[in-house]
Protein backbone atom coordinates (compact mmCIF):
# COMPACT_ATOMS: atom_id res chain seq x y z
CA UNK A 1 0.00 0.00 0.00
CA UNK A 2 2.79 2.41 0.94
CA UNK A 3 4.60 1.41 -2.21
CA UNK A 4 1.55 2.38 -4.31
CA UNK A 5 1.21 5.76 -2.61
CA UNK A 6 4.91 6.47 -3.14
CA UNK A 7 4.62 5.51 -6.79
CA UNK A 8 1.62 7.80 -7.22
CA UNK A 9 3.49 10.71 -5.64
CA UNK A 10 6.46 10.12 -7.94
CA UNK A 11 4.16 10.14 -10.97
CA UNK A 12 2.32 13.31 -9.94
CA UNK A 13 5.35 15.26 -8.77
CA UNK A 14 6.39 16.50 -12.26
CA UNK A 15 2.84 17.77 -12.83
CA UNK A 16 2.75 19.68 -9.55
CA UNK A 17 6.29 21.00 -10.02
CA UNK A 18 5.47 22.25 -13.52
CA UNK A 19 2.25 23.79 -12.25
CA UNK A 20 4.06 25.58 -9.45
CA UNK A 21 6.53 26.95 -11.98
CA UNK A 22 3.71 28.26 -14.20
CA UNK A 23 2.05 29.96 -11.24
CA UNK A 24 5.32 31.48 -10.06
CA UNK A 25 6.11 32.85 -13.51
CA UNK A 26 2.57 34.17 -13.88
CA UNK A 27 2.75 36.07 -10.61
CA UNK A 28 6.06 37.64 -11.65
CA UNK A 29 4.62 38.69 -15.03
CA UNK A 30 1.53 40.15 -13.37
CA UNK A 31 3.68 42.09 -10.94
CA UNK A 32 5.79 43.47 -13.80
CA UNK A 33 2.76 43.79 -16.13
CA UNK A 34 4.54 41.96 -18.92
CA UNK A 35 3.58 39.15 -21.32
CA UNK A 36 0.05 39.28 -19.93
CA UNK A 37 -1.78 37.77 -22.93
CA UNK A 38 0.68 34.87 -23.18
CA UNK A 39 0.54 34.37 -19.43
CA UNK A 40 -3.27 34.19 -19.43
CA UNK A 41 -3.21 31.53 -22.18
CA UNK A 42 -0.62 29.46 -20.32
CA UNK A 43 -2.60 29.65 -17.09
CA UNK A 44 -5.82 28.49 -18.77
CA UNK A 45 -3.97 25.66 -20.48
CA UNK A 46 -2.47 24.65 -17.13
CA UNK A 47 -5.88 24.71 -15.41
CA UNK A 48 -7.32 22.38 -18.02
CA UNK A 49 -4.67 19.68 -17.59
CA UNK A 50 -5.97 16.34 -16.42
CA UNK A 51 -5.32 15.61 -12.78
CA UNK A 52 -4.88 19.26 -11.77
CA UNK A 53 -5.85 19.86 -8.14
CA UNK A 54 -8.88 22.03 -7.42
CA UNK A 55 -6.93 24.73 -5.63
CA UNK A 56 -4.42 24.98 -8.46
CA UNK A 57 -7.17 25.10 -11.08
CA UNK A 58 -8.94 27.89 -9.26
CA UNK A 59 -5.74 29.86 -8.79
CA UNK A 60 -4.87 29.51 -12.48
CA UNK A 61 -8.24 30.91 -13.54
CA UNK A 62 -8.05 33.71 -10.96
CA UNK A 63 -4.61 34.76 -12.18
CA UNK A 64 -5.74 34.54 -15.82
CA UNK A 65 -8.59 36.89 -14.94
CA UNK A 66 -6.10 39.24 -13.30
CA UNK A 67 -4.00 39.25 -16.50
CA UNK A 68 -7.03 40.14 -18.63
CA UNK A 69 -8.07 42.83 -16.16
CA UNK A 70 -4.64 44.48 -16.36
CA UNK A 71 -4.72 44.42 -20.16
CA UNK A 72 -8.16 46.00 -20.08
CA UNK A 73 -6.98 48.67 -17.66
CA UNK A 74 -4.14 49.59 -20.03
CA UNK A 75 -6.59 49.99 -22.90
CA UNK A 76 -8.93 51.92 -20.62
CA UNK A 77 -6.15 54.41 -19.86
CA UNK A 78 -5.74 55.00 -23.60
CA UNK A 79 -9.48 55.62 -23.88
CA UNK A 80 -9.34 58.11 -21.01
CA UNK A 81 -6.39 59.93 -22.57
CA UNK A 82 -8.18 59.92 -25.93
CA UNK A 83 -5.35 57.93 -27.48
CA UNK A 84 -5.66 55.23 -30.12
CA UNK A 85 -6.73 51.95 -28.58
CA UNK A 86 -7.67 48.42 -29.64
CA UNK A 87 -11.47 48.19 -29.34
CA UNK A 88 -11.56 44.44 -29.88
CA UNK A 89 -8.92 43.87 -27.21
CA UNK A 90 -10.71 46.29 -24.88
CA UNK A 91 -13.96 44.32 -24.99
CA UNK A 92 -12.45 40.85 -25.30
CA UNK A 93 -10.44 41.28 -22.11
CA UNK A 94 -13.63 42.24 -20.28
CA UNK A 95 -15.25 39.09 -21.60
CA UNK A 96 -12.23 36.99 -20.60
CA UNK A 97 -12.32 38.26 -17.01
CA UNK A 98 -15.92 37.08 -16.74
CA UNK A 99 -15.19 33.73 -18.39
CA UNK A 100 -12.21 32.97 -16.16
CA UNK A 101 -13.99 33.95 -12.96
CA UNK A 102 -17.01 31.89 -14.06
CA UNK A 103 -14.70 28.88 -14.48
CA UNK A 104 -12.98 29.47 -11.14
CA UNK A 105 -16.31 29.71 -9.36
CA UNK A 106 -17.60 26.61 -11.16
CA UNK A 107 -14.59 24.55 -10.05
CA UNK A 108 -14.95 25.73 -6.45
CA UNK A 109 -18.61 24.61 -6.47
CA UNK A 110 -17.66 20.99 -7.22
CA UNK A 111 -16.20 18.46 -4.75
CA UNK A 112 -12.41 18.58 -4.42
CA UNK A 113 -10.07 15.59 -4.11
CA UNK A 114 -11.41 14.93 -0.62
CA UNK A 115 -15.02 15.10 -1.74
CA UNK A 116 -15.50 18.47 -0.03
CA UNK A 117 -17.07 21.51 -1.65
CA UNK A 118 -15.06 24.53 -0.57
CA UNK A 119 -16.44 27.52 -2.43
CA UNK A 120 -14.37 30.67 -2.59
CA UNK A 121 -15.90 33.87 -1.31
CA UNK A 122 -18.21 35.03 -4.16
CA UNK A 123 -18.14 38.58 -2.78
CA UNK A 124 -14.53 38.79 -3.93
CA UNK A 125 -15.57 37.84 -7.45
CA UNK A 126 -18.46 40.29 -7.34
CA UNK A 127 -16.12 43.17 -6.46
CA UNK A 128 -13.93 42.28 -9.43
CA UNK A 129 -16.73 41.84 -11.97
CA UNK A 130 -19.23 44.52 -11.04
CA UNK A 131 -17.23 47.50 -12.42
CA UNK A 132 -16.76 45.62 -15.73
CA UNK A 133 -20.34 44.45 -16.16
CA UNK A 134 -21.60 47.42 -18.18
CA UNK A 135 -18.72 47.06 -20.65
CA UNK A 136 -19.57 43.40 -21.17
CA UNK A 137 -22.97 44.46 -22.50
CA UNK A 138 -21.45 47.33 -24.50
CA UNK A 139 -19.09 44.82 -26.09
CA UNK A 140 -22.04 42.75 -27.28
CA UNK A 141 -23.67 45.86 -28.71
CA UNK A 142 -20.44 46.90 -30.45
CA UNK A 143 -19.98 43.52 -32.14
CA UNK A 144 -23.68 43.48 -33.06
CA UNK A 145 -23.37 46.83 -34.83
CA UNK A 146 -20.28 45.48 -36.62
CA UNK A 147 -22.45 42.52 -37.77
CA UNK A 148 -20.12 40.10 -36.01
CA UNK A 149 -23.20 38.28 -34.85
CA UNK A 150 -21.78 35.09 -33.36
CA UNK A 151 -19.36 37.06 -31.20
CA UNK A 152 -22.17 39.42 -30.21
CA UNK A 153 -24.28 36.42 -29.21
CA UNK A 154 -21.45 35.07 -27.05
CA UNK A 155 -21.28 38.40 -25.21
CA UNK A 156 -25.04 38.65 -24.67
CA UNK A 157 -25.21 35.01 -23.58
CA UNK A 158 -22.41 35.56 -21.06
CA UNK A 159 -23.99 38.79 -19.80
CA UNK A 160 -27.31 37.02 -19.19
CA UNK A 161 -25.71 33.92 -17.72
CA UNK A 162 -23.56 35.85 -15.27
CA UNK A 163 -26.52 38.02 -14.28
CA UNK A 164 -28.13 34.83 -12.99
CA UNK A 165 -24.96 33.67 -11.24
CA UNK A 166 -24.98 33.31 -7.47
CA UNK A 167 -21.99 35.68 -7.51
CA UNK A 168 -24.58 38.43 -7.96
CA UNK A 169 -27.29 36.80 -5.87
CA UNK A 170 -27.78 39.86 -3.67
CA UNK A 171 -27.99 42.20 -6.67
CA UNK A 172 -30.95 40.28 -8.11
CA UNK A 173 -30.12 41.48 -11.63
CA UNK A 174 -32.73 39.16 -13.13
CA UNK A 175 -35.46 41.48 -11.89
CA UNK A 176 -33.61 44.78 -11.40
CA UNK A 177 -31.46 45.14 -14.53
CA UNK A 178 -33.46 47.02 -17.21
CA UNK A 179 -30.91 46.10 -19.90
CA UNK A 180 -31.24 42.36 -19.43
CA UNK A 181 -34.40 41.89 -21.58
CA UNK A 182 -32.78 43.81 -24.47
CA UNK A 183 -29.66 41.65 -24.28
CA UNK A 184 -31.88 38.55 -24.26
CA UNK A 185 -33.92 39.80 -27.24
CA UNK A 186 -30.77 40.37 -29.30
CA UNK A 187 -29.42 36.97 -28.23
CA UNK A 188 -32.63 35.26 -29.39
CA UNK A 189 -32.66 37.24 -32.64
CA UNK A 190 -29.09 36.19 -33.44
CA UNK A 191 -29.73 32.60 -32.33
CA UNK A 192 -32.72 32.41 -34.67
CA UNK A 193 -30.65 33.71 -37.57
CA UNK A 194 -27.90 31.18 -36.84
CA UNK A 195 -30.34 28.30 -36.30
CA UNK A 196 -29.15 28.02 -32.72
CA UNK A 197 -32.46 26.74 -31.41
CA UNK A 198 -31.08 25.90 -27.99
CA UNK A 199 -30.12 29.56 -27.66
CA UNK A 200 -33.61 30.64 -28.67
CA UNK A 201 -35.19 28.41 -26.05
CA UNK A 202 -32.65 29.40 -23.39
CA UNK A 203 -33.25 33.15 -23.62
CA UNK A 204 -36.83 33.50 -24.91
CA UNK A 205 -38.45 33.93 -21.51
CA UNK A 206 -36.21 36.85 -20.56
CA UNK A 207 -36.40 38.30 -24.08
CA UNK A 208 -40.19 38.56 -23.96
CA UNK A 209 -39.84 41.01 -21.08
CA UNK A 210 -38.40 43.47 -23.62
CA UNK A 211 -42.02 44.09 -24.56
CA UNK A 212 -42.10 45.42 -28.10
CA UNK A 213 -40.85 42.24 -29.76
CA UNK A 214 -42.49 39.75 -27.38
CA UNK A 215 -44.87 38.27 -30.02
CA UNK A 216 -41.96 37.71 -32.42
CA UNK A 217 -39.88 36.10 -29.68
CA UNK A 218 -42.76 33.74 -28.86
CA UNK A 219 -42.95 32.82 -32.54
CA UNK A 220 -39.21 32.04 -32.60
CA UNK A 221 -39.71 30.00 -29.43
CA UNK A 222 -42.47 27.94 -31.03
CA UNK A 223 -40.47 27.48 -34.24
CA UNK A 224 -37.52 26.17 -32.23
CA UNK A 225 -39.58 23.29 -30.80
CA UNK A 226 -41.13 22.59 -34.21
CA UNK A 227 -37.68 22.34 -35.80
CA UNK A 228 -36.49 20.03 -33.05
CA UNK A 229 -39.53 17.80 -33.55
CA UNK A 230 -40.85 18.37 -30.02
CA UNK A 231 -44.53 18.42 -30.95
CA UNK A 232 -45.92 18.68 -27.43
CA UNK A 233 -43.87 21.75 -26.54
CA UNK A 234 -44.43 23.25 -30.01
CA UNK A 235 -48.20 23.07 -29.60
CA UNK A 236 -47.97 24.37 -26.02
CA UNK A 237 -45.90 27.32 -27.26
CA UNK A 238 -48.45 28.04 -30.02
CA UNK A 239 -51.32 27.92 -27.53
CA UNK A 240 -49.48 30.20 -25.15
CA UNK A 241 -48.65 32.52 -28.05
CA UNK A 242 -52.25 32.73 -29.18
CA UNK A 243 -53.48 33.37 -25.65
CA UNK A 244 -50.85 36.03 -24.96
CA UNK A 245 -50.61 37.66 -28.40
CA UNK A 246 -53.87 37.00 -30.30
CA UNK A 247 -53.13 39.92 -32.63
CA UNK A 248 -50.23 37.92 -34.14
CA UNK A 249 -52.06 35.51 -36.42
CA UNK A 250 -49.10 33.16 -36.80
CA UNK A 251 -50.12 31.20 -33.70
CA UNK A 252 -53.74 30.69 -34.79
CA UNK A 253 -52.73 29.70 -38.32
CA UNK A 254 -50.13 27.17 -37.19
CA UNK A 255 -52.56 25.64 -34.69
CA UNK A 256 -55.03 25.23 -37.55
CA UNK A 257 -52.30 23.48 -39.53
CA UNK A 258 -51.63 21.20 -36.57
CA UNK A 259 -55.29 20.26 -36.09
CA UNK A 260 -55.57 19.61 -39.82
CA UNK A 261 -52.41 17.49 -40.02
CA UNK A 262 -53.43 15.41 -37.01
CA UNK A 263 -57.09 15.16 -38.10
CA UNK A 264 -58.37 16.78 -34.94
CA UNK A 265 -61.07 18.80 -36.70
CA UNK A 266 -63.50 18.72 -33.80
CA UNK A 267 -60.87 20.11 -31.46
CA UNK A 268 -59.90 22.64 -34.10
CA UNK A 269 -63.52 23.70 -34.50
CA UNK A 270 -63.92 24.18 -30.76
CA UNK A 271 -60.75 26.26 -30.72
CA UNK A 272 -62.04 28.47 -33.55
CA UNK A 273 -65.39 28.98 -31.87
CA UNK A 274 -63.64 30.01 -28.65
CA UNK A 275 -61.50 32.44 -30.63
CA UNK A 276 -64.59 33.93 -32.30
CA UNK A 277 -66.30 34.27 -28.96
CA UNK A 278 -63.34 36.33 -27.80
CA UNK A 279 -63.05 38.43 -30.98
CA UNK A 280 -65.77 37.95 -33.62
CA UNK A 281 -64.40 40.67 -35.91
CA UNK A 282 -61.31 38.73 -37.05
CA UNK A 283 -61.80 37.24 -40.57
CA UNK A 284 -59.13 34.60 -39.94
CA UNK A 285 -61.07 33.04 -37.07
CA UNK A 286 -64.23 32.66 -39.19
CA UNK A 287 -62.14 31.20 -42.01
CA UNK A 288 -60.55 28.72 -39.59
CA UNK A 289 -64.02 27.66 -38.49
CA UNK A 290 -65.09 27.25 -42.11
CA UNK A 291 -62.08 25.10 -42.86
CA UNK A 292 -62.75 22.78 -39.93
CA UNK A 293 -66.43 22.51 -40.90
CA UNK A 294 -65.44 21.73 -44.49
CA UNK A 295 -63.19 18.90 -43.32
CA UNK A 296 -66.06 17.60 -41.17
CA UNK A 297 -68.31 17.54 -44.28
CA UNK A 298 -70.58 20.20 -42.77
CA UNK A 299 -70.62 22.15 -46.01
CA UNK A 300 -73.60 24.45 -45.46
CA UNK A 301 -72.23 25.57 -42.11
CA UNK A 302 -68.86 26.08 -43.77
CA UNK A 303 -70.47 28.40 -46.33
CA UNK A 304 -72.08 30.42 -43.54
CA UNK A 305 -68.72 30.78 -41.78
CA UNK A 306 -67.12 31.88 -45.05
CA UNK A 307 -69.84 34.50 -45.52
CA UNK A 308 -69.10 35.83 -42.02
CA UNK A 309 -65.40 36.04 -42.87
CA UNK A 310 -66.05 37.73 -46.24
CA UNK A 311 -68.37 40.25 -44.63
CA UNK A 312 -65.35 41.41 -42.64
CA UNK A 313 -62.87 41.10 -45.51
CA UNK A 314 -64.44 40.88 -48.99
CA UNK A 315 -61.09 40.09 -50.64
CA UNK A 316 -60.14 37.18 -48.40
CA UNK A 317 -59.00 34.65 -51.01
CA UNK A 318 -58.98 31.60 -48.73
CA UNK A 319 -62.54 32.27 -47.61
CA UNK A 320 -63.73 32.60 -51.23
CA UNK A 321 -61.95 29.37 -52.12
CA UNK A 322 -63.38 27.43 -49.17
CA UNK A 323 -66.88 28.71 -49.94
CA UNK A 324 -66.45 27.61 -53.56
CA UNK A 325 -65.29 24.12 -52.56
CA UNK A 326 -68.09 23.71 -49.99
CA UNK A 327 -70.68 24.77 -52.60
CA UNK A 328 -69.16 22.41 -55.13
CA UNK A 329 -69.38 19.57 -52.60
CA UNK A 330 -73.07 20.30 -52.09
CA UNK A 331 -73.64 20.27 -55.84
CA UNK A 332 -71.87 16.94 -56.31
CA UNK A 333 -73.65 15.30 -53.35
CA UNK A 334 -77.07 16.54 -54.42
CA UNK A 335 -76.45 15.47 -58.05
CA UNK A 336 -75.64 11.94 -56.91
CA UNK A 337 -79.02 11.71 -55.16
CA UNK A 338 -81.06 13.65 -57.73
CA UNK A 339 -83.85 12.13 -59.78
CA UNK A 340 -82.65 11.29 -63.32
CA UNK A 341 -85.95 10.04 -64.73
CA UNK A 342 -86.97 12.80 -67.15
CA UNK A 343 -90.57 11.65 -66.95
CA UNK A 344 -90.62 12.25 -63.19
CA UNK A 345 -91.67 15.81 -62.24
CA UNK A 346 -89.00 15.80 -59.57
CA UNK A 347 -86.26 15.53 -62.19
CA UNK A 348 -86.64 19.10 -63.43
CA UNK A 349 -86.72 20.45 -59.88
CA UNK A 350 -83.61 18.47 -58.86
CA UNK A 351 -81.68 19.60 -61.96
CA UNK A 352 -82.53 23.22 -61.16
CA UNK A 353 -81.27 22.77 -57.60
CA UNK A 354 -78.05 21.16 -58.84
CA UNK A 355 -77.55 24.04 -61.29
CA UNK A 356 -78.14 26.61 -58.56
CA UNK A 357 -75.52 24.93 -56.39
CA UNK A 358 -72.96 25.03 -59.20
CA UNK A 359 -73.84 28.69 -59.70
CA UNK A 360 -73.29 29.18 -55.97
CA UNK A 361 -69.81 27.67 -56.37
CA UNK A 362 -68.97 29.66 -59.53
CA UNK A 363 -68.95 33.16 -58.09
CA UNK A 364 -66.48 32.61 -55.21
CA UNK A 365 -64.21 30.47 -57.38
CA UNK A 366 -64.13 33.09 -60.12
CA UNK A 367 -63.28 35.62 -57.41
CA UNK A 368 -60.36 33.42 -56.38
CA UNK A 369 -59.16 33.54 -59.98
CA UNK A 370 -59.51 37.32 -60.10
CA UNK A 371 -57.67 37.86 -56.82
CA UNK A 372 -54.88 35.35 -57.50
CA UNK A 373 -54.63 34.93 -61.29
CA UNK A 374 -51.22 33.26 -61.15
CA UNK A 375 -52.44 30.46 -58.87
CA UNK A 376 -54.17 28.49 -61.63
CA UNK A 377 -53.39 25.16 -59.99
CA UNK A 378 -55.81 26.17 -57.29
CA UNK A 379 -58.82 27.46 -59.23
CA UNK A 380 -58.59 25.87 -62.70
CA UNK A 381 -59.79 22.36 -61.78
CA UNK A 382 -62.84 23.51 -59.75
CA UNK A 383 -63.85 25.98 -62.46
CA UNK A 384 -63.42 23.27 -65.11
CA UNK A 385 -65.96 21.12 -63.29
CA UNK A 386 -68.31 24.04 -62.62
CA UNK A 387 -68.32 25.23 -66.24
CA UNK A 388 -68.85 21.67 -67.46
CA UNK A 389 -72.04 21.26 -65.44
CA UNK A 390 -73.29 24.74 -66.28
CA UNK A 391 -72.79 24.09 -70.03
CA UNK A 392 -70.53 27.14 -70.31
CA UNK A 393 -68.63 25.86 -73.35
CA UNK A 394 -66.24 28.76 -73.99
CA UNK A 395 -65.19 29.04 -70.34
CA UNK A 396 -64.91 25.26 -70.06
CA UNK A 397 -62.52 25.10 -73.04
CA UNK A 398 -60.41 27.86 -71.52
CA UNK A 399 -60.04 25.88 -68.29
CA UNK A 400 -59.15 22.81 -70.29
CA UNK A 401 -56.27 24.67 -71.97
CA UNK A 402 -55.04 26.03 -68.65
CA UNK A 403 -55.08 22.59 -67.05
CA UNK A 404 -53.09 21.19 -69.98
CA UNK A 405 -50.53 23.94 -69.58
CA UNK A 406 -50.25 23.28 -65.87
CA UNK A 407 -49.58 19.59 -66.51
CA UNK A 408 -46.70 20.35 -68.87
Amino acid sequence: MKHNILLLCLLLYPLYAASANVLRTAKENIKKRQKLEQTARELVSEAQKEGMKHDRQIECYQLAAECSKLINEAENVRVYLKQSYDTVKFYNTVRDVFLYIEKADSVSCTPNEKGVIKRNNPERYRSLLLPLRANLLKGGMWFYKKVNLQTAYDYFDLYIRMSKSTIFINDNFVTTDPELPTAAYLAVFIAQMNRNYDGVIEHASMAKREGEHAPLIQEFYARAFETRGDTARWVAALEDGFESYPQRHYFFSRLMDYYTMTRQEEKGLAFCEAAIQGADSVPLYWYGKALMLLRLNRDREAIDACDASLKLDPNYVNAHYTKGIASLNLAVIYAEQACTDVTDPRCKRDMEIVRSLYELARKPMETVRRLSPADSRRWAAPLYRIYLHLNMEREFEEMERILQQDRQ
